[in-house]
């Protein structure tokens, strides 16, 4: 079977891509080797879908943690966060706004998202259950070959995702295709996952579902730290702060065999604490620190270091030193991240280098696209990751669009 365009993969980025050749009436197939498309997209925000947010592109890229940040522009210039907005308004679905940061479907359906994305492609414009197993270039065209069949196609687009969410069908498939072809990649890692410790688990079980808001964690011996909200698990710790944070807590344990964060149970600093501690001398000690944080993390960190609460004016000046340390600089070795199966968003994929940031095309195989986390693109939960889907899916497609008009 022959198309203009064949795309691999079913999720946003390859919905996306869909959508806009279908809208131009180009000669095209998506492979979808489930028996659905955006099996990834329902399970997304709770199955509400936090579709993208309300940054500009500046703040945007600026919080993404890859190396090559300006690679995006292009892709969110021509379809970033507003443009995705108008789009599915057009298409009957608003996004309304949640915390002054994240949009949702008015709906609250993430199922609604997948509806926008497909209910213009026409049904025989998808195959089903083809898992591509190869890609060949043969002169002037790709032949694709997957398990039931052979496909050719002047143009490719490549959306097979990343690892992470093997059960929806995300089995990096990617980079099979590029090793095959050449082309270099960076094998996918964790992004955006809980980790595990020991000593939370031994020490502060007491503290499970325990949460500290905009609490700014660090790694030590590095310059790396994110302020955010994290929880305390059976396991270890969660939350958004920890996420944002678990790739680079990763490549510590990988180089090292262990990471340790450091982190404040009361949100100020050593001195500040201190200060505070001697201008209520007259009072229990717990009674001032529960002031400043709950009574159960008052009782762990007091009992774990040993410190019987008395008046604060009984206490020698080291041992006020120490406390302040305690509760502004704990430090919790990190033992490992989640698995990157299990990961909400894996990094590495497609090199930057070899990619037009125009188009999303390979430098070296004319016509051939790699796209959303196929490629070596994520940034933190919040939209970020969906929008980027949607953006090189926009691109690469009107790249196409443009050569076949």
């Amino acid at each position: 079977m022959t198309y203009d365009v064949i795309i691999i993969g079913g999720g946003p980025a390859g919905l996306m891509a869909a959508n806009q050749l279908e809208k131009a009436k180009i000669n095209y197939v998506l492979l979808e080797k489930n028996e659905q498309v955006g099996k990834k997209v329902l399970l997304t925000g709770g199955k509400r879908c936090n579709v993208t947010n309300n940054l500009n592109i500046r703040d945007f890229i600026d919080t993404l943690t890859i190396q090559n940040k300006k690679f995006i522009y292009p892709a969110l210039k021509q379809f970033g966060p507003l443009e995705i907005l108008a789009f599915f308004k057009e298409n009957g679905l608003e996004l309304i706004l949640e915390n002054n940061f994240k949009y949702f479907p008015e709906t609250g359906k993430s199922s609604d998202v997948l509806e926008v994305l497909t209910h213009t492609i026409h049904k025989d414009h998808i195959k089903f259950g083809q898992s591509v197993k190869k890609i060949e270039k043969l002169e002037d065209y790709y032949e694709i070959t997957t398990n039931h069949t052979v496909f050719h196609g002047k143009f490719v687009i490549v959306a097979t995702g990343s690892n992470s969410y093997p059960q929806v069908g995300s089995s990096g498939d990617g980079l099979k295709f590029a090793e095959h072809l050449g082309i270099p990649y960076k094998a996918f890692t964790p992004a955006e996952t809980s980790i595990y410790s020991k000593q939370v688990v031994e020490d502060f079980k007491l503290l499970r579902g325990t949460s500290i808001t905009q609490v700014r964690v660090a790694i030590k011996n590095t310059k790396i730290a994110y302020v955010g909200d994290l929880l305390f698990t059976h396991v270890g710790l969660s939350g958004p702060v920890i996420m944002h944070l678990s790739e680079f807590i990763y490549e510590d344990i990988v180089e090292i065999g262990k990471s340790t964060i450091t982190f404040g149970f009361i949100n100020k600093t050593e001195e500040e604490l201190y200060n505070i501690l001697i201008e209520n001398k007259n009072k229990l000690l717990h009674k001032v620190l529960e002031d400043y944080t709950s009574k159960r993390i008052v009782e762990v960190v007091l009992a774990l270091k040993n410190i019987i609460s008395i008046k604060i004016a009984e206490m020698k000046k080291k041992d006020l030193m120490y406390i302040s340390n305690s509760f502004t600089k704990y430090e919790f070795v990190i033992d490992s991240v989640e698995d990157k199966l299990r990961a909400y968003v894996n990094k590495g994929g497609i090199d930057l280098k070899v990619l037009d940031p125009k188009s999303m095309e390979v430098k070296t195989h004319p016509n051939l696209y790699f796209i959303g986390e196929t490629t070596d693109l994520h940034g933190p939960i919040g939209g970020y990751n969906i929008t980027i889907a949607l953006s090189t899916g926009y691109l690469s497609s009107h790249d196409i669009i443009s050569k076949i008009k």
